[in-house]
């Protein structure tokens, strides 16, 4: 949990701690616990926003982050209990014997221990630690690509790997990234790790994105694509409106577990 802000307002400290704890929340929600009106709150997070305290959604404040990556180690252990009903969800939406691509990423790990119970997938990806989880069942067919591998992750990135991926065209791409941005831009940390994804949702004839409520209050530098690509979202909690918006816009289906 990040560490006490002291900003001089006892209420604003209290947002913010509340905002800090949950990753996000309604001003609804934030009213009631401060005993104060939903207009009162409104004009909290905007000042609050412009001191980069708080992230200002419609309907809501998210936490404020910076676009630098948590450790990769870190991850493995953030939010896990969502990222496990994401990916029995996730599973659950795709069919036996088909093929699928795998991104890099902690979410994605648990998403391919979830996958085990189906069979005779086809699966593409630039993980190793994907690879690992599913190599060893029988009926799957488990590729990877050559290119540089990062000691971090385990993920496979390169001109090499792009390649590679780009002679494959299949039935599900499974993927996260590292924020949503209230316009429905889909942002990550690594330009490297991008671009393999990028390739990835060109070829992928259904787009599944999963990505725990807290990837909507933070901040990423490098662009992914748009919501509007995407098939469905996979999370844990309603969206912030604006967000909302785009998946309804763009006749996106939006998957709560």
């Amino acid at each position: 949990m990040p560490d006490a802000v002291i900003v001089g307002n006892l209420r604003h400290e209290k947002l913010i701690k509340e905002v800090n704890d949950k990753g996000y929340v309604s001003v609804e929600e934030l009213a009631e616990l401060l005993d104060v009106s939903a207009q009162t709150i409104r004009r909290d997070i905007k000042k609050l926003s412009e001191q980069k305290l708080v992230v200002r959604h419609h309907g809501g404040a998210g936490r404020s982050s910076s676009v630098v990556n948590l450790d990769y180690a870190v991850r493995q252990v953030s939010e896990t209990e969502e990222k496990e009903a994401i990916g029995a969800a996730i599973a659950e939406h795709i069919p036996d014997n088909s093929s699928v691509f795998i991104s890099i990423g902690t979410t994605t790990e648990i998403i391919a221990k979830h996958l085990l119970k189906k069979q005779g997938l086809r699966v593409i990806t630039n993980s190793l630690r994907v690879a690992n989880v599913l190599y060893q069942k029988n009926d799957f067919n488990v590729m990877v690509p050559g290119g540089k591998l990062r000691s971090t992750n385990g993920g496979i990135v390169g001109s090499t790997a792009l390649e590679f991926v780009n002679h494959f065209r299949v039935d599900y791409l499974i993927t996260s990234c590292g924020s949503i941005d209230t316009d429905g831009t889909l942002l990550d940390y690594d330009f490297n790790e991008v671009v393999v994804v990028q390739s990835m949702m060109k070829t992928a004839r259904n787009v599944f994105i999963a990505a725990d409520s807290t990837k909507f209050s933070t901040t990423a530098a490098v662009e992914v694509g748009h919501i509007k690509n995407a098939t469905a979202l996979f999370t844990d909690a309603t969206p912030p409106a604006d967000i909302n918006m785009q998946l309804t816009q763009h006749g996106v289906k939006l998957v709560i577990v």
